[in-house]
């Protein structure tokens, strides 16, 4: 398996929104990489910090190729690259110089620390697990899996579920939503019956932030949706006034704070709009004297000109505040780093085994007109040093459990 990844390491919030693809996109980009043959096994995971493809490639395809495996991997991988620059209309080289990639059982490894959330910016955040898996799913709707990668991204989604059950990783997590709803609680302080305005509330990150402020009882939580009909009362959003994401302006101006977790290619809030909302609520008297925005998208919801009425966080705001958590998880870091490593080499060896199935007549023919011992000494003879260890290691280990 290969990987190219843009992720929060070494891109900033700017460039990662260049590479980011909603959901329509993401099924067009593997749809079309299916029909043309180009990378027909593919599963592309874009999050608010990262976009990552993950690529197979059948064996054959190196026959004939000249060069080793690193030119191999270097012409694989500039495949990978040019069909995620063509589909977001950026340069190799901005991809390059972001970018990272990853092959064999460092691609296995970068999947498996992804879903189980080591390689979040927010160590063990919950929302990663579920995004792998829908990026997966969708790609198997997509009909972009096989064997392989069915079988990679199913030992990542349990090597998650187990590191989350037996370690402390994700116990009493701290996520990009508890992180912005304690940005919120704490610049509501002392204000009196302050409003709080979630555009994209319906989503995976909004209803997250609801969820995390919804039990501040003196807060007026206001939802949008795009939803048709989502607006009065919704199923879980007891609690919350819902109105329809068209009418967000009318309300807008006198809110304390507007957060924004869409997964919209153009803003949701533009500062023009913004201030003539502010001017009506100035007019009736309901205008708060600052505005806090949180920005909880990539490519971003809110106009940054709006920062100039009050203050506008983003999402690489909330790298310094995740820094004490996953100080704080190190020592689960390390379990789950061990546990990862486990599975690894269960997965290798499922995936090795599947590989080798298809030369077993083959082989059991050869061995039809040999003896044990005859089998034992072209071991000792064919193979090299740890080779012959490994060889007669595992003999030894599968005759004692016939005893």
């Amino acid at each position: 398996m290969y990987v190219i990844s843009i992720n929060y390491k070494k891109a900033p919030l700017e460039i990662r929104e260049r590479f980011a693809f909603s959901g329509e996109q993401q099924r067009a980009f593997l749809r079309g990489c299916r029909e043309s043959g180009e990378l027909p096994e593919s599963v592309i995971l874009s999050t608010c910090n990262r976009m990552e493809l993950y690529t197979q490639f059948p064996e054959e395809e190196t026959d004939g190729e000249s060069g080793g495996w690193e030119e191999h991997a270097r012409r694989r991988w500039e495949r990978m690259e040019e069909a995620v620059c063509r589909a977001r209309g950026v340069s190799m080289e901005l991809c390059r110089m972001y970018g990272s990639c990853y092959y064999g059982e460092g691609a296995l490894r970068h999947l498996h620390r992804v879903t189980c959330g080591v390689d979040s910016m927010v160590m063990g955040e919950d929302e990663i697990l579920g995004q792998v898996k829908q990026a997966y799913y969708q790609a198997m709707e997509e009909r972009c899996t096989g064997f392989a990668l069915n079988t990679i991204f199913k030992s990542a989604i349990t090597c998650a579920k187990k590191i989350k059950t037996d370690t402390s990783l994700s116990k009493t997590s701290v996520s990009l939503a508890t992180l912005a709803a304690g940005r919120i609680v704490a610049f509501l302080k002392g204000r009196d019956n302050p409003r709080v305005m979630i555009i994209g509330i319906t989503g995976a990150t909004g209803g997250a932030v609801m969820k995390n402020i919804r039990a501040h009882k003196e807060i007026t939580l206001i939802g949008t949706s795009r939803r048709h009909g989502a607006d009065g009362e919704v199923i879980g959003m007891e609690g919350v006034t819902m109105i329809p994401y068209e009418a967000r302006y009318e309300q807008m101006g006198s809110c304390d704070v507007i957060v924004s977790a869409t997964g919209s290619p153009h803003y949701t809030v533009s500062s023009r709009k913004w201030q003539q909302a502010r001017a009506r609520a100035q007019e009736n008297g309901e205008a708060p004297p600052r505005t806090l925005w949180l920005d909880l998208s990539v490519p971003a919801d809110i106009d940054r000109q709006v920062a100039d009425y009050g203050e506008l966080c983003q999402l690489d705001y909330f790298r310094e505040l995740a820094r004490s958590n996953n100080e704080k998880k190190q020592q689960a870091r390390k379990s789950a780093e061990h546990m990862i490593e486990d599975q690894l080499d269960t997965l290798k060896r499922e995936l090795f085994f599947h590989e080798i199935l298809r030369e077993v007549p083959e082989m059991k023919a050869a061995a039809a007109g040999l003896t044990f011992e005859q089998i034992l000494y072209r071991v000792r003879d064919e193979a090299d040093y740890q080779e012959m260890r490994g060889f007669f290691g595992a003999l030894r280990k599968v005759l004692k459990k016939e005893e």
